[in-house]
């Protein structure tokens, strides 16, 4: 009995834990590349930034992340992409990765070998799940990062057509917006526009951003650019028309957002309320039972 209560309340606790990331992760809704020839922005983690647990984890694998890079070598790539979608948390690179993927292992996997040995399988097994903590938080990141970019770029549309219509380049409107709208759109294109920079066509820097990301807005926006850019058509034209459809199509992706969402939040708040529903229930019938507590107790 004392282990299914245990049992419960950690439940319990992760399914809170679960709502508040919903809460906070970015599912409300709004009303509104890294090449080789070019860096990536200097990274300077702010608050919520940096999982914390990150940090530790860092540390403690510090001596094995050489060796996990080495072992990870044929992923590379695929890592490399999984960080890029999650928006280089904390200035993150494989390497970091490894140091951080190997602190959990070593953490969480001695930990949940220690609860397997004394017999407490469950919560061993809980343990051990913790050594995919990094990829749960760069998914989680990526995910919140890509919906921000969906709620975000028809407003980023609509300012840069205005400013392509005032006369001035397409790289210096370009330029000009992304200093007056910062976010994940501004920090994905001012990394183009380094690519630009450095003698990267503007089909190749745009190609690499489509790679980098995962948002259809984006990918869309992208591929209308680039035949604009083909067909010789007018590019403020081409923004304005870019623009009015992204708006259209921001409203039908809240509608699907919010229709995903309800389901969630219903979840959580049964799984939350049924356990202490339950123990309600079973302490009425115990004590309309008329039962001996200190019997059951065996006082």
């Amino acid at each position: 009995m004392i282990f299914v209560l245990a049992a419960g309340a950690g439940l319990s606790v992760l399914l809170g834990a679960w709502g508040f990331v919903l809460l906070t992760g970015g599912e409300r809704v709004a009303g509104s590349a890294l090449a080789a020839s070019a860096p990536p922005p200097a990274a300077r983690p702010g608050r919520g930034e940096v999982f914390g647990l990150n940090r530790l984890a860092g540390r403690i694998g510090r001596p094995f992340g050489r060796p996990l890079m080495t072992a990870l070598a044929p992923w590379h790539r695929r890592i490399r992409e999984r960080i890029d979608a999650a928006g280089r948390p904390g200035g993150m690179t494989v390497e970091s990765y490894a140091r951080i993927t190997a602190g959990y292992a070593v953490l969480f996997g001695s930990l949940g070998v220690l609860l397997l040995s004394a017999g407490q399988v469950p919560m061993g097994l809980i343990c051990l799940a913790g050594i995919f903590q990094n990829e749960l938080f760069l998914l989680g990141r990526a995910r919140s990062r890509r919906d921000e970019m969906q709620r975000g770029m028809p407003d980023f549309l609509d300012v840069l057509a205005v400013t392509v219509s005032a006369g001035m380049g397409f790289r210096h409107s370009l330029a000009r917006v992304v200093e007056s709208m910062p976010g994940p759109l501004a920090d994905e294109f001012t990394i183009a526009l380094r690519q630009m920079e450095l003698g990267t066509s503007r089909r190749e820097a745009f190609e690499d951003l489509r790679r980098r990301n995962r948002s259809e807005m984006l990918s869309q926006f992208v591929t209308a650019v680039l035949q604009a850019e083909e067909l010789g058509a007018p590019l403020a034209t081409a923004l304005i028309d870019i623009a009015t459809d992204m708006r259209r199509e921001s409203a039908q992706w809240a509608r699907r957002k919010a229709q995903r969402t309800t389901p969630q939040v219903t979840a959580v708040t049964t799984a939350l309320t049924l356990p202490a529903l339950i123990l309600v229930v079973l302490g009425a019938l115990f004590y309309s039972s008329g039962a001996d507590l200190g019997a059951v107790l065996g006082h």
